[in-house]
């Protein structure tokens, strides 16, 4: 996301942003690593067998750079907008490979950045983009390809925004009933599209087999719950600073466990 630097998460943070995130940095050193991993070439390239006469197969033929890709995926103008083609092409895979999403979030880091930052008083001293960059996965991986064939890069912006800073879960918290984390997975999900939710589980059952501990995915799974730090912290009897502290180093554990098997 000569070989020069060509999404904007690489220019200074602009004038009135929070802080460059951790996560953020984290992310631009993985690219830099991935982008030319032997590795994740040799897979971009066995893209072209799913998709012949189609311009991911012109793309990854002899594909040296994953930046490469990432370009093909920036606005073109005109009847024919190549960029969603492509775009469509990489989600579709994204729903089994990793590698795939990863570069469409890479294409997404500068609206998802410019994006955050409107939010960096709701979210109070929390890192934005800590919030974001998983929102962006879960809406990669819910994204419906077949009504949803224009503006791509736009809809997957809106869709990660709606899951980190818009969604209405506090409407139920006051008279939310206190539940064992670990019922969330076998619970039935009414609030909001299902899909989004069943993802928010399946990426939790990925990451817990990944590694990531048990305590993390309990307190994300009752963060979704309930909807507020506030009343998680005093279910847990700590201070809602700490219950955003943990929650952000869950959300960065969860976000490494789902992207460092790319990048091995």
């Amino acid at each position: 996301m000569t070989n020069t630097p060509t999404h904007t998460a690489h220019r200074p943070t602009p004038v009135g942003t929070p802080e460059r995130s951790h996560l953020l940095e984290r992310l631009d050193v993985e690219w830099a690593h991935l982008r030319t991993s032997r590795r994740a070439l040799r897979t971009a390239r066995r893209w072209a067998e799913r998709y012949p006469d189609h311009p991911l197969a012109d793309l990854v033929e002899g594909l040296t750079d994953l930046e490469q890709i990432r370009r093909a995926t920036q606005r073109r103008d005109g009847a024919e907008r190549s960029d969603d083609t492509i775009l469509l092409a990489l989600v579709e895979l994204a729903r089994s490979d990793e590698l795939a999403g990863r570069i469409i979030l890479q294409h997404l880091l500068p609206a998802l950045i410019s994006n955050a930052r409107r939010y960096r008083s709701y979210t109070d001293r929390a890192d934005p983009i800590a919030q974001i960059v998983p929102a962006a996965w879960l809406a990669i991986r819910s994204y419906d390809v077949e009504r949803r064939r224009h503006h791509v890069a736009a809809s997957l912006t809106s869709d990660a925004v709606f899951q980190a800073f818009r969604r209405q879960l506090r409407r139920c918290a006051a008279s939310e009933e206190a539940t064992a984390p670990g019922s969330f997975a076998g619970a039935a999900h009414h609030d909001g599209p299902a899909t989004a939710l069943d993802e928010f589980v399946t990426v939790l059952r990925e990451a817990r087999r990944a590694g990531v501990p048990a305590y993390d995915l309990d307190l994300l799974r009752q963060l979704v719950r309930v909807g507020s730090p506030g009343i998680v912290a005093q279910q847990r009897k700590v201070t809602p600073r700490t219950v955003r502290n943990h929650r952000d180093r869950a959300v960065d554990h969860v976000r490494t466990a789902l992207v460092i098997a790319v990048a091995a």
